[in-house]
């Protein structure tokens, strides 16, 4: 098609000037179509030369190398707008459209990596990957399936960068890091879109402007598509390299959840239940079973917003459950707090305190648990309560 390149721009212009009313509900990182924006995508679909690969070819080459298009201050990146149409064609066109085009695709995705896409269009590129996955769970060729594992892994890297970008280091230690005191942009969980639309003004996506605004979207998306997303790109003889991966996200996900500050409720909602639907497989276990059992015995453990029980609750249950020893290192705990009480030494209201903790602590895991899960343990627990 003659002009593709610039055909494919003017339909990304035209999708940001259908964009719904921010008044609608809601609720993803993703903003999903309107149905005017929805047209453009029958259109292009009914254009019988632009079949699914040379549309595939043509948005890549929009977003290396984007047509100037004239615009005002309220326009998105022009390379967003073309990606939040390709998600949505994605999602319109047949299972065989998709696979067969593959090779073209593959190619969008790797050189999306390399162009430097602001932090939404990443956003996007992991939607179009786990799309992909969702209507084609496995490839036949071999080579192409390390090729998939290969950018899913570097996509899943780029969105975890993003994600760790509002904390700093504490000291020169690199694995030393905290959420910084500055305030982030705050989300409340119902109208994530909303957010990330108001922040793609130009003036927020030029140099002078952190990715840190974003890290909450990021740890969002995560916790709605990675767990699913990895156990399905990588077949169950090769679990084992989803785990230096995974150490990678536990590295920024773990400072947020020590931080119970009010500014950082919003990130410490998205890393909870990313943590929760990771632990629910149970070969990720090397990644988080430290870091999560730590968390829990952390002194401010149950300051956290009430909606993040239930996905604590998840990820005790699975730690506890999973394995035959941390049900009885949790109790052993236990027992030499009562142990050390008899001290003469000690300071009796702190051997108290430590005592009450580590007892909330034996009853969450108990409440956490199925009924009856932990019953020929009673004479041991009973004996630690009194």
């Amino acid at each position: 098609m003659n002009h593709g390149v610039h055909f494919m721009a003017a339909i990304a212009f035209v999708w940001n000037e259908r964009r719904q009313n921010k008044n609608t509900s809601r609720t993803k990182v993703i903003p999903a179509a309107g149905e005017e924006q929805l047209l453009l995508v029958d259109l292009v679909r009914s254009i019988s030369v632009m079949r699914t690969e040379t549309v595939i070819q043509t948005v890549k080459e929009v977003l290396k190398q984007p047509p100037a298009i004239a615009k005002d201050k309220k326009h998105l990146s022009l390379e967003v707008c073309m990606l939040q149409f390709f998600y949505a064609y994605t999602q319109r066109i047949p299972v065989t459209s998709l696979v067969d085009s593959w090779a073209a695709l593959l190619l969008l995705l790797k050189d999306s990596i390399q162009v430097g896409l602001p932090a939404p269009g990443q956003f996007l590129i992991l939607g179009v990957l786990n799309e992909f996955i969702m209507k084609n769970p496995s490839l036949e060729n071999k080579k192409d399936q390390r090729d998939l594992q290969d950018v899913t892994h570097k996509i899943v890297d780029a969105i975890g960068a993003i994600a760790g970008s509002s904390l700093e280091q504490t000291t020169w230690l690199r694995r030393n890091l905290e959420v910084k005191p500055s305030p982030k942009i705050m989300v409340d969980g119902n109208n994530l879109e909303s957010d990330v639309e108001d922040m793609l003004s130009p003036a927020m996506e030029t140099s002078n402007i952190t990715p840190s605004v974003y890290s909450v979207h990021a740890l969002t998306l995560l916790s709605e598509v990675l767990a699913h997303l990895l156990d399905m790109v990588f077949y169950s003889d090769e679990k084992e390299r989803v785990i230096p991966l995974l150490v990678n996200i536990m590295h920024y996900v773990v400072p947020y959840l020590r931080n119970h500050s009010a500014h950082n409720a919003s990130s410490y909602r998205a890393c909870v239940q990313l943590l929760s639907s990771l632990s629910g497989y149970q070969y990720t276990r090397r990644a988080w079973k430290k870091e999560a059992f730590d968390l829990f015995m952390d002194s401010s453990f149950f300051q956290m917003d009430a909606s993040c029980v239930n996905h604590w609750r998840a990820i005790m249950d699975n730690l506890m459950t999973h394995d035959k020893t941390t049900f009885r290192d949790l109790m052993t705990r236990v027992a030499v707090a009562q142990s050390s009480s008899l001290n003469l030494f000690a300071n009796r209201d702190v051997e108290l305190e430590q005592r009450a903790m580590l007892l909330k602590r034996l009853a969450f895991a108990i409440f956490s648990s199925e009924i009856d899960q932990y019953q020929k343990y009673l004479p041991d627990i009973q004996g630690h309560m009194f």
